[in-house]
């Protein structure tokens, strides 16, 4: 399941992961309010919270990536925060061939994300 995150800063989008997230729960849940948020002009600023029993499957993961590749200069920063070892150099290592700045948090970091994703830290 995804579920939009209400605790964001102004200008911000979040979505927490809880349980399996499947390609359906992306294009129900994330897909419509970041195409909202596109339509009026907005660029997206993203917050991806994926908790420890959370499991995010690869159909959920390539719907996201194909909404991304369709709307590159839609995107100003995302931030993916989880406890998952690989994440954070994942993004590292990847950041040049995603849209705008990535950047990875642990989960005990959530309000650094926030304070980053909101641009208030470089």
């Amino acid at each position: 399941m995804l579920r939009r995150m209400q605790d964001m800063p102004a200008g911000t989008i979040g979505f927490e992961a809880i349980g399996d997230v499947e390609d359906d729960d992306w294009e129900d849940v994330a897909e419509p309010i970041l195409r909202q948020e596109l339509a009026q002009g907005g660029k997206l600023r993203l917050l991806y919270l994926l908790g420890p029993r959370s499991d995010v499957d690869g159909d959920a993961v390539g719907a996201e990536a194909g909404f991304r590749a369709r709307h590159v200069t839609g995107y100003e920063r995302l931030a993916v925060v989880s406890d998952e070892d690989w994440i954070r150099p994942a993004l590292r290592g990847l950041s040049f061939l995603l849209p705008g700045k990535a950047k990875g948090f642990a989960v005990h970091d959530l309000a650094q994300a926030k304070t980053w994703l909101a641009g208030e830290e470089q």
